[in-house]
C-alpha cells in the first residue's frame, strides 16, 4: 500500500531522530570509556572528533561543550548504576545475597575509573563532583537501609542503630572513590571496595551471618 504524504514525512522523522540518538550514543559510548581512564581536562573536542571519524560539528550537535559531554557521561553512568542496584533490592535474594551481589556490581564499575577521571571532576568541575557525591550518598543511605532491615529479621546483622552504620559506611567509601587514595597502594579501586565491604559487614555480622557470608563473599571474585 502507496505511504500517504503525511505518513512519509513521519517515517523520515522517525528515521532521522533515530539516526540521531545512535550517533548521540556512539559519542557517548566513545568518551565514557576515554575519560574514566584518562581523564577528560587534556582532552580536546578536536581530538574525539578525529578519533570519531566524525566532525566537531556533528559533535557539538549534541553537547554545546565539552563540559557538557562530561555531565552527560556522568548521569548516563549515574542512571545506569542507580537502575542496576534498584534490581537487586528488588530481587528476592536473603540480605547476604544481595549484599554480594552489590559489591560485584559496584566493583566492576569501580575498577573503571582512573585517579586522572576523579581528580578532573574534582578539580574542573567542583559542582558536577558535589551532585555525585550527593547522589552516592543518598543511594548508599538508602540501599544499606533496605539491606540491613532485611538482614535483621534474617537474623544475620546485629541489631545496632542503621544511621551508624550507614554513616561509617558511607565515610568509607568517599574516603575510597576520592583522587589519591590507592596512589601509595598496592590494589585498586575494586579490591579496596571488596576489601572494605568484607570488613564492615564482618563487623556487623552475627555468627550465623559470618557463616553465611563466608560462603558467599567468595562469589565476589569469581
Amino acid at each position: 500500500m502507496k505511504k500517504t504524504k503525511k505518513e512519509t514525512q513521519e517515517f523520515k522523522l522517525l528515521t532521522l531522530l533515530s539516526d540521531s540518538d545512535s550517533e548521540r550514543n556512539k559519542i557517548l559510548d566513545f568518551v565514557q570509556d576515554k575519560f574514566m581512564r584518562e581523564g577528560f581536562y587534556k582532552t580536546s573536542m578536536d581530538s574525539i572528533a578525529s578519533q570519531l571519524q566524525m566532525s566537531k560539528k556533528t559533535i557539538y550537535k549534541h553537547f554545546a561543550t565539552k563540559e557538557n559531554l562530561v555531565e552527560k557521561v556522568v548521569e548516563r553512568f549515574m542512571q545506569n548504576i542507580s537502575s542496576k542496584v534498584d534490581e537487586i533490592i528488588k530481587s528476592k535474594f536473603d540480605a547476604l545475597e544481595k549484599t554480594v551481589t552489590l559489591m560485584r556490581l559496584l566493583g566492576s564499575q569501580l575498577i573503571k575509573f582512573s585517579d586522572n577521571w576523579l581528580r578532573d571532576i574534582q578539580i574542573q568541575m567542583p559542582a558536577l563532583w558535589e551532585k555525585i557525591d550527593n547522589f552516592r550518598t543518598k543511594k548508599i543511605y538508602g540501599v544499606l537501609s533496605s539491606i540491613i532491615e532485611q538482614g535483621k529479621v534474617e537474623g544475620y546483622f546485629i541489631d545496632k542503630p542503621n544511621e551508624l552504620i550507614i554513616t561509617i559506611f558511607v565515610s568509607s567509601v568517599r574516603t575510597i572513590v576520592s583522587p589519591g587514595f590507592l596512589y601509595y597502594q598496592k590494589f585498586n579501586y575494586q579490591e579496596a571496595f571488596h576489601h572494605t565491604f568484607e570488613i564492615l559487614f564482618n563487623g556487623i555480622l552475627t555468627p550465623k551471618g559470618k557463616k553465611e557470608f563466608n560462603k558467599t563473599f567468595s562469589k565476589v571474585f569469581q
